[in-house]
């Protein structure tokens, strides 16, 4: 089934790079071999820098193939369900700025077509353009802590944000890691809040992974993973970017 965006775009493979046959080191517990071969086993993948394409394109163009030439890849979190799977992991440079890349890989499993969705900030790599929307909103439960926190951050109520938005929070954002006290300060601001879509949730544990759009001009996608703690938000990691108001 081909996607309603624009038709996905085939690339001839390219030579691996330099030292692409070494041995490839454990990530987490499992071997990065198994996340390399997931990758080429999709029939389309989206990712903001090659676009809607092929496993073989994306491993010829996308900057966050897997081969070539990290100094390590760290898992970071899986987070598992009969619709999807979400890998997170951080991707370390050996050389440039900046030293640490995070990157999330979401495996949709609700179609016969395997497809997977990448996430990153494309300012790690010299771009500017933001992400084009990648999800129509799909019907699912809203768990209470979420749509409060939902509702916060739409309406950039700063009572609201400071009563969902737990004291010791920390937001591993795409600028870098803030702390609460700035998180409700940049969202309660003159602009009414951030005008947010929630495409698809993932519950597990009492954390919940949300691939989004930010309807920010320009639109943009993103996914964003967050914990909980006394209904509040304690935690949450977000693979975007960049954005520009």
């Amino acid at each position: 089934m081909s996607s309603p965006m624009n038709r996905p775009r085939v690339a001839t493979p390219v030579p691996p790079s330099p030292g692409g046959a070494a041995p490839l080191p454990d990530v987490g517990a499992r071997p990065l071999a198994e996340l390399i071969e997931r990758l080429r086993a999709q029939t389309w993948i989206d990712d903001p820098t090659a676009g809607w394409c092929t496993a073989t394109a994306f491993e010829a163009e996308s900057p966050v193939w897997p081969a070539r030439g990290w100094a390590s890849i760290e898992l970071v979190a899986v987070t598992e369900s009969a619709e999807r799977d979400i890998w997170e992991y951080t991707f370390h440079r050996g050389d440039g700025e900046p030293a640490e890349v995070p990157v999330a890989f979401v495996w949709d499993k609700a179609d016969a077509e395997l497809r997977a969705r990448v996430y990153f900030n494309k300012a790690h790599f010299g771009l500017n353009d933001p992400r084009r929307p990648v999800l129509a909103p799909e019907n699912f439960e809203w768990p209470d802590e979420l749509k409060r926190y939902f509702t916060a951050v739409t309406t950039g109520d700063r009572e609201l944000l400071k009563a969902v938005v737990h004291p010791a929070a920390e937001f591993h954002s795409p600028i870098g890691v803030v702390g609460r006290d700035v998180f409700v300060t940049a969202l309660s601001g003159g602009d009414g809040g951030v005008p947010l879509e929630f495409n698809t949730v993932t519950g597990a544990g009492g954390a919940y992974v949300v691939e989004f759009t930010s309807w920010r001009r320009p639109p943009h996608a993103g996914l964003g993973v967050y914990s909980f703690r006394d209904g509040m938000v304690a935690g949450a990691r977000v693979y975007e970017g960049p954005v520009y108001r």
